[in-house]
């Protein structure tokens, strides 16, 4: 009679001086970090434009505060279009944005540089380097997050800029405080209409 024997296959057991493989720890760079990425490097950029006072720049005759001032001016301005190529967007969403932030600054500059003291806007002026600053950085946002067209308008709050530096301009508060202030306050207004647009998209597609 014939008995049939199963034999049990062997356990192969890892040689010598050999490690069994580990799952990579490596972070991917996928759609959410790179937006992560773009999203830190917009505000940085934003704040760095906003605290750059080209509109005191032309004022001064100290060559290192206007070296500063230059710097942080420039350095604001690639860090802005870093954060723009850097989103998972479309390239034509990306070039586009780049475009909005290379045109913003450029009207910063113009304008500081034609005002004076003596300018009736000189105000209007001296609050540009933190509205176009904030602005800049909200319309860049906007773009690369693929808001639609109507959110646009938010970025109309940040008219109320202009108005709070001719308040504060009446006031006993020091240059210094002002333009925290109005730093402060361009950021939260960029902050809630990022806030703001992503609410309204998300009411349209319901």
């Amino acid at each position: 009679m014939t008995q049939n024997v199963q034999e049990a296959t062997p356990t192969r057991l890892p040689s010598l001086g050999t490690t069994s493989p580990e799952p990579s720890t490596v972070p991917r760079w996928n759609a959410s970090s790179r937006y992560g990425a773009s999203l830190v490097a917009v505000v940085l950029g934003g704040y760095l434009a906003m605290r750059a006072g080209l509109n005191v720049m032309w004022l001064q005759s100290d060559a290192d505060v206007i070296a500063t001032l230059l710097l942080q001016f420039f350095v604001g301005g690639a860090v802005l279009v870093a954060g723009a190529l850097i989103a998972p967007a479309s390239l034509a969403r990306r070039v586009l944005a780049s475009v909005v932030v290379v045109a913003g600054l450029a009207v910063h500059a113009f304008g500081s540089a034609t005002a004076t003291i003596a300018t009736p806007p000189f105000l209007l002026y001296g609050s540009m380097s933190v509205t176009l600053g904030a602005v800049t950085a909200a319309a860049v946002w906007l773009i690369v997050r693929g808001r639609s067209l109507p959110t646009f308008v938010l970025l109309l709050a940040f008219a109320a800029v202009p108005l709070l530096t001719e308040r504060l301009s009446d006031t006993v508060l020091s240059g210094i405080t002002r333009d925290d202030l109005l730093t402060a306050f361009s950021a939260a207004i960029g902050v809630g209409v990022a806030w703001a647009a992503a609410a309204v998209d998300g009411a349209r597609s319901r």
